[in-house]
């Protein structure tokens, strides 16, 4: 049986690095191999900009990518289990609020159409339907990513190191950051793309996530962030939307 724990997992963990993806343009900045901590620094790297220039020009690159997809690998490193699950797939974004993940190691499916969150296991037989306000406010790491939240306004951000190739940002949230969690981004100095993110969750498990032959502003039809119920499926729905009346 699905346990609604693991559904806010997964949102966390596989949304949440995509957030940083910053509204989907994120997504498309992984188009370089990221760079390891152990990579010398350079004698004559470049002046470093503030950060406030780096978000800027960040948030500006993401701002003009409307949608992509790419294929993506992730890696999570739990606590609780004290082992690393890998996971691998495709991944299609489109604004405003569209997303599709599928999961083929293991069969999983994440949907949003932006108005509801579909999250399939189709080993539990059971689908998971959350309103998208609900899994992706402002103040999350995921709103950067569907376009209803701002780095510069949702976050606290900081130059954590300046290395030979990329930037790397530690993102907090204004809000709430003990819910949230920690963020990294890993900025490339010459596009600005983000070329790797990791997030901790405040539990202490750590995802990153990396992205692979990346399409940048291509036509994706709308159909492909719909889900149909299979046959059989049960309905679960944690945070149903209030009646009208």
């Amino acid at each position: 049986m699905m346990r609604i724990s693991s559904f806010r997992f997964w949102v966390t963990v596989c949304l949440v690095p995509t957030v940083l993806l910053s509204g989907y343009a994120v997504l498309h900045a992984c188009g370089s191999p990221p760079e390891t901590a152990s990579a010398p620094a350079s004698t004559d790297a470049p002046s470093t900009p503030s950060v406030t220039d780096i978000v800027a020009q960040l948030q500006a690159r993401y701002d003009d990518t409307l949608g992509f997809q790419a294929d993506f690998t992730q890696a999570v490193a739990t606590v609780t289990l004290g082992q690393t699950m890998t996971s691998k797939g495709e991944v299609f974004f489109k604004k405003p609020g569209k997303m599709r993940w599928n999961f083929s190691q293991p069969a999983q499916l994440l949907v949003s159409d932006g108005n509801s969150f579909w999250f399939y296991q189709p080993a539990d037989k059971q689908v998971v339907k959350t309103p998208f306000h609900q899994v992706f406010r402002s103040n999350t790491p995921v709103s950067f990513l569907t376009g209803v939240g701002r780095l510069e306004d949702d976050f606290q951000v900081a130059l954590q190191d300046s290395r030979q190739d990329t930037y790397l940002l530690q993102l907090t949230s204004k809000q709430d950051a003990d819910a949230v969690g920690r963020l990294t981004l890993a900025v490339s100095r010459q596009t600005f793309d983000i070329v790797e993110a990791t997030v901790t969750d405040p539990l202490g498990n750590t995802t990153r996530l990396r992205f692979s032959n990346i399409n940048r502003n291509i036509s994706l039809d709308d159909s492909l962030f719909q889900f149909d119920i299979p046959p059989g499926v049960d309905i679960i729905e944690p945070f149903p939307e209030p009646s009208s009346r």
